[in-house]
């Protein structure tokens, strides 16, 4: 009884762990930000290591900004120029375009020494806007994104759908956030 009770435990710890959830949810002048978290869409061979999350904007006078970010982490530094393009095909072959507003250039996030072999990899957090629009398609299944850097596109694909699921969860996050009132004092 008692190890079953400590394996149910260290179970549940590890499917919080992996819980999509609210990372952020502040109101300064007015403007609400909520960022939910990275959600990690790789497969072991990936080279280049995604992670989504969606996040809002509300602006004071109730108007809304989307975000997608994509963490991407890499060997070897990496750069998203400012109007850099994320090509997302979804499920019925149609395919979403989105642009970053700024340059995003990877700085050293990690050194790892394993048995005295030392190497650093690289990550950035680039953001596209969206609309409620592309989100409800991206909800219904994403197949493929390409990403543009300075040294090149990085494609990705899925065999089966994992960004779709990520959005749509991270969507309903947002949508039941926003149901409840947030004012600066809050928390306080």
């Amino acid at each position: 009884m008692k190890k079953m009770v400590i394996l149910l435990f260290a179970l549940s710890s590890v499917l919080n762990t992996f819980a999509q959830k609210i990372e952020s949810d502040k109101t300064v002048n007015g403007e609400r930000t909520i960022i939910c978290s990275h959600e990690n869409v790789r497969s072991m061979k990936d080279k280049v290591v995604f992670s989504v999350a969606l996040c809002l904007n509300q602006r004071q006078d109730g108007g809304e900004h989307y975000n997608i970010s994509l963490k991407t982490t890499s060997l070897s530094p990496i750069t998203v120029p400012k109007g850099g393009k994320l090509l997302i095909k979804l499920m019925d072959d149609s395919i979403i375009e989105l642009s970053s507003i700024i340059e995003y250039a990877g700085t050293v996030r990690d050194v790892h020494n394993i048995n005295g072999y030392v190497y650093s990899d690289y990550t950035i957090f680039p953001a596209f806007p969206l609309t409620t629009v592309q989100i409800d398609q991206i909800c219904k299944g994403v197949k493929k994104i390409r990403l543009e850097t300075t040294t090149g596109a990085v494609d990705k694909e899925f065999k089966k759908d994992k960004i779709g699921q990520v959005v749509s969860t991270e969507y309903d996050l947002i949508k039941s956030a926003l149901s409840q009132k947030k004012s600066f004092s809050d928390d306080f």
